[in-house]
């Protein structure tokens, strides 16, 4: 974003802080990368026997800048906000859901919260646009976005701050556990998604726009019509993720946003759940492409664009068991799986020491 852009959405600190951020970001290190992948040559089993949770550790290992990171501790973030469209019919639940479900992770009793439990992880949550408000507001922006059919979700300058709030919610909250599961919550953000997924992908609707919440085939095509509506009002912008993420958004993506780019650049490992944070993660490139080195995908979600969105950030999932639950359950299930190959990796001892000769 332009010195001119910033005065004249009047957020000229918060997008500065940003352009600061994205300036903190390096690369993933190489070197720690091969390090960890020569070490595991060295180790009593073959080398890559545990698959992409081979690939995982050493890429952990080049985040980390730590040949063998070993069992690292975790923390799950979980964003919350309304969207107007769902005024228009995209879900099974009402607006007022997402508002009931934030209490719910409040009390420590969701899904999400007893499968972060199992793992040792703490959550951390808050209202980023809620139409009826729930806990710390210091991160809110506005009470939901517009309906995307008809008008922008929000204004740059909120798209910004939002971002921003992503950013001081990660260090405020978030705290300086390695591995951070990125979650979301927002009755309607599957329709907001879809549309950003459309227009950063170059894809038409129909490609993006799936059952969500779990709606029927007229529920979808409705959903498509509106998707094409926003794409249609709002044309190309693709070049411009800030001003896209106004226009088709909502305000958990844009916190997300932020929450990644800090987490970059705090070298941690930003685990992401499913569609939604795969979203706001390819903004997050756009905006920062080194960001990408920090990425692991913990699953593939039933949603119809969550496959495309991957391939274009690069990242395999760990699971792929049809999820949609959202809320960061998918990233709290895959932190298991990351934490076991860091263990396997860490303590297999090498192949001298046991006796052996590895091919």
């Amino acid at each position: 974003m332009t010195e001119q852009a910033m005065q004249e959405t009047g957020v000229g600190a918060d997008a500065r802080d940003l352009a600061q951020l994205c300036a903190k970001v390096e690369p993933a290190s190489r070197y720690h990368y091969r390090l960890s992948s020569v070490r595991q040559r060295t180790m009593a089993r073959p080398a890559g026997s545990l698959g992409l949770l081979d690939e995982v550790v050493h890429r952990i290992a080049a985040i980390r800048r730590q040949v063998a990171p070993g069992p690292l501790p975790a923390v799950v973030s979980v964003l919350a906000a309304d969207h107007g469209v769902a005024s228009q019919g995209t879900s099974l639940f009402p607006p007022a859901t997402t508002s009931r479900v934030l209490d719910l992770i409040a009390a420590g009793s969701a899904p999400v919260s007893l499968l972060a439990a199992d793992v040792g992880a703490r959550v951390e949550w808050a209202d980023f646009g809620l139409l009826t408000p729930v806990g710390d507001q210091r991160y809110k922006v506005a009470p939901g976005t517009a309906d995307i059919s008809q008008r922008d979700a929000m204004t740059i300058g909120q798209a910004v701050r939002a971002m921003a709030n992503g950013a001081r919610f990660a260090s405020h909250r978030l705290g300086a556990e390695p591995l951070v599961a990125v979650g979301e919550i927002g009755v309607g953000n599957t329709t907001a998604s879809a549309a950003l997924s459309a227009r950063l992908l170059g894809l038409p609707a129909a490609q993006v726009v799936g059952a969500g919440s779990g709606v029927d085939e007229a529920t979808i095509a409705r959903k498509t019509a509106l998707v094409d509506a926003a794409l249609a009002r709002v044309g190309d912008a693709a070049g411009d993720p800030v001003r896209l993420v106004a226009s088709l958004g909502g305000f958990e993506i844009a916190g997300n946003v932020g929450v990644i780019l800090a987490a970059a650049a705090n070298r941690q490992i930003v685990v992401l759940d499913g569609f939604i944070t795969a979203v706001a993660a390819l903004v997050a490139i756009r905006m920062c492409p080194p960001a990408g080195d920090y990425l692991v995908a913990a699953h593939q979600s039933a949603e119809r664009g969550h496959a495309p969105l991957l391939e274009a950030l690069g990242q395999p999932p760990l699971l792929d068991l049809g999820l949609r639950l959202g809320m960061g359950s998918g990233a709290a299930l895959a932190l298991g799986l990351i934490k076991a190959g860091l263990t396997v990796d860490q303590s297999t001892p090498a192949a001298a020491a046991a006796g052996l000769v590895m091919p």
